[in-house]
C-alpha cells in the first residue's frame, strides 16, 4: 500500500470515528431535555391555618399549622396562588373535622398530612382539572 493510500485510510477512519462520536454526543444531549422535569417549587400558605377541633367535654382545642405545598413549575405555582382562598378553606375544614386524639397523636401525624394533601389535591383538581400538588408538608404544627 502506498503512503498516500495509507494516509487516506487513516483520515477516513478518523472521520468515521468523529461522525460516530458526534452522533452519540447529540443523542446524549437530547435525552436529558426530554426527561427533564419542571422545577419543584414550594408555596407557603400564609397566614398559618388556625382552627378549632373536636374535643371532649366543654374544653375547646385549637390547632395552628404552617403548610407548604410542593408543585412542579411556575404554572402550577401560579394556580396555587390563584386558588389560595379555596385551599385555606379546605385546610380549615379538614382540621376542624379531626378528633382530638388524632390531632395530638404524633403517630398519626403522617397519616394526617397525607389526608390533608389528598383534600387539597381534590379541591384543586375539581377547580383546575389537573393534578397540581406534588406534596404537602407541615412545617409548623402546634395544638392545645
Amino acid at each position: 500500500m502506498t503512503k498516500f493510500a495509507n494516509d487516506l485510510l487513516k483520515i477516513l477512519s478518523f472521520l468515521l470515528l468523529l461522525t460516530i462520536h458526534t452522533g452519540v454526543i447529540a443523542e446524549e444531549e437530547e435525552q436529558p431535555e426530554a426527561e427533564e422535569l419542571e422545577t419543584l417549587m414550594y408555596y407557603a400558605i400564609e397566614p398559618n391555618t388556625l382552627t378549632f377541633y373536636q374535643g371532649t367535654g366543654k374544653k375547646i382545642g385549637y390547632i395552628v399549622v404552617q403548610v407548604n405545598i410542593a408543585v412542579r413549575g411556575q404554572e402550577n405555582y401560579d394556580l396555587v396562588d390563584l386558588h389560595l382562598p379555596l385551599i385555606q378553606d379546605s385546610l380549615i375544614d379538614f382540621f376542624n373535622r379531626q378528633d382530638k386524639s388524632i390531632i395530638q397523636d404524633i403517630k398519626e401525624r403522617e397519616k394526617l398530612r397525607q389526608q390533608a394533601q389528598a383534600s387539597v389535591s381534590k379541591v384543586l383538581k375539581e377547580e383546575t382539572g389537573k393534578d397540581v400538588v406534588e406534596s404537602l408538608l407541615f412545617t409548623d404544627y402546634v395544638y392545645q
